[in-house]
């Protein structure tokens, strides 16, 4: 959990912590009131594990991390679930290509997805439940279903729910049934008295992949298994139900109807849905070759720039990323980074001044929390987060250029203001996902990067430099300029300072 900040309560911070979101099942912007004054229940749907998570993946998980670190940030004990489903079709299509049994290799997908997740600076949800761990809470859902008369058995061992149970089924997506027929799955399957109806339970005698049940040998089907296990971890009702905008229907709304034919009132309070992803326009697709898995991302980049190209849309947007996208993104990363490591390196030089100065409004984290705060309390809106953060980065790097000139009382304040822009940053690090790392190692281990792709060293940089310098120091000017454009030729960019030359570079 990340700690959480202690604000003033002025009339205007007061506002701003007023949480607006917008629900899906109402489709408006609602102020959040949590069931139980203090405390926040989430739940995330997780991934389905038959393969390596992809990006999309990481980045639905990184918008709901976002979500409970903003909720944490200001003050909520956040109670966030996200499962792993480890019992389906594909994984048993899967299993049986890769002569695997289905929970073997359903394992071995949940040990990599950590892993991404960890790789990703995404800490562990509190609870990440399988399903397979959870049969004994389904059966007894589904049993309670049954004798309710809300759900049958088919005379080949499924269990079906009957949506005629529910009378405002539909009442997420915002469509009668009727509407629906075309995209649900499996419409005319055995023993179902409505072609919504849909399986609670299905009958399967392979050992590997089923269990025993009062209706015989079989598996659950997929949207109880989230009602179960969301009723286990978080009880009868709960504040946030998240996932991506493609499970609206059917899951979210099977989900609906089975949990609050049990509970007997709402369930949900506030649904959040996310945008989705494609790649160069196209729905990610290994058949298209796009399909890019988060391990093959970090090969290239660092998990940073997934978060900073996530943060630029809005979490119900959808995103289109592409090659140009990222690179975008890594190049303003490596910039924010270079410009707080110069910010630290002159803190180092000035610790007592920059400690005793007061703050300048301009930059100050009063300020800086405000805007902060009147943007992630609408909706969590990080399009104007970013926005303003761009802003501020422009105007301190201003500021920094100003810096190295001299170093007189007013240029010190100036670094006070920059050191405390700074150490905002670090901290709303947990609700943002970047500005995690210390910024000279990553700039130095950026550098390198680059210049290993593009097969430079940096004894080569520091040699063009140095024979640079003598030019200069020669009055050779023209020869000077030349070797510049030589290294802007490579992409790096070169500052001089007022000792030595500084060099950077641009993706």
């Amino acid at each position: 959990m990340s700690q959480s900040v202690a604000i003033e309560e002025t009339p205007a911070v007061q506002t701003f912590r007023k949480l607006r979101i917008r629900n899906t099942l109402t489709g408006k912007k609602e102020v959040f009131t949590p069931l139980k004054p203090g405390k926040v229940s989430l739940y995330a749907c997780g991934v389905t594990t038959y393969d390596h998570c992809h990006i999309g993946h990481g980045m639905q998980a990184l918008i709901f991390q976002m979500i409970r670190g903003y909720l944490e940030y200001v003050g909520y004990e956040v109670a966030y679930v996200r499962n792993f489903t480890d019992v389906d079709d594909k994984i048993i299509q899967r299993a049986q290509q890769v002569g695997l049994k289905p929970l073997e290799l359903s394992q071995q997908m949940i040990d990599a997805a950590r892993e991404d997740m960890d790789r990703l600076g995404l800490p562990p949800a509190d609870h990440e439940p399988k399903v397979s761990e959870s049969m004994g809470q389904i059966i007894q859902m589904i049993e309670e279903l049954i004798a309710q008369g809300k759900a049958y058995v088919s005379p080949g061992g499924h269990v079906y729910y009957h949506i005629a149970a529910k009378p405002d089924y539909g009442k997420l997506s915002h469509r009668n049934p009727d509407d629906m027929l075309s995209e649900t799955r499996d419409l005319i399957s055995e023993g179902k008295k409505h072609p919504l109806d849909f399986a609670l339970w299905k009958a399967d005698q392979n050992p590997y992949s089923s269990w025993q049940s009062p209706w015989g040998r079989g598996r659950p089907g997929w949207h109880i298994e989230c009602s179960a296990m969301i009723r286990t971890y978080l009880g009868e009702q709960i504040d946030i139900h998240g996932g991506g905008r493609d499970l609206i229907f059917p899951h979210h709304e099977n989900e609906i109807a089975q949990s609050e034919a049990i509970c007997g009132h709402p369930w949900v309070k506030y649904w959040l849905h996310s945008g989705l992803l494609t790649i160069d326009g196209q729905k990610m697709s290994k058949s298209l070759g796009n399909h890019l898995t988060i391990k093959e991302f970090l090969a290239r980049r660092p998990a940073e720039v997934l978060q900073l190209a996530t943060l630029m849309h809005h979490y119900r947007q959808d995103v289109n990323f592409s090659a140009a996208s990222f690179r975008a993104a890594e190049q303003t990363l490596f910039t924010y980074y270079e410009l707080l490591a110069e910010i630290r390196s002159l803190m180092a030089q000035h610790p007592g001044y920059v400690a005793a100065q007061p703050s300048l409004r301009e930059l100050g984290p009063e300020q800086l929390r405000e805007n902060f705060h009147a943007a992630m309390s609408d909706d969590f809106n990080t399009v104007v987060v970013m926005a303003e953060l761009h802003k501020l980065f422009k105007l301190a790097r201003k500021k920094w250029l100003g810096l190295l000139a001299c170093s007189t009382s007013g240029e010190l304040a100036t670094l006070h203001s920059l050191a405390q822009f700074a150490d905002f940053l670090v901290e709303i690090s947990a609700v943002l996902g970047i500005f995690k790392q210390d910024p000279q190692e990553y700039v130095a281990a950026a550098k390198r990067r680059f210049l290993a792709h593009n097969q430079l060293t940096e004894e080569w940089v520091m040699e063009q430099l140095a024979q640079r310098g003598k030019a200069k120091a020669a009055g050779e000017w023209q020869q000077a300029d030349q070797m510049r454009d030589v290294l802007l030729a490579h992409n790096i960019e070169i500052r001089d300072q007022q000792v030595g030359t500084a060099w950077s570079i641009r993706w």
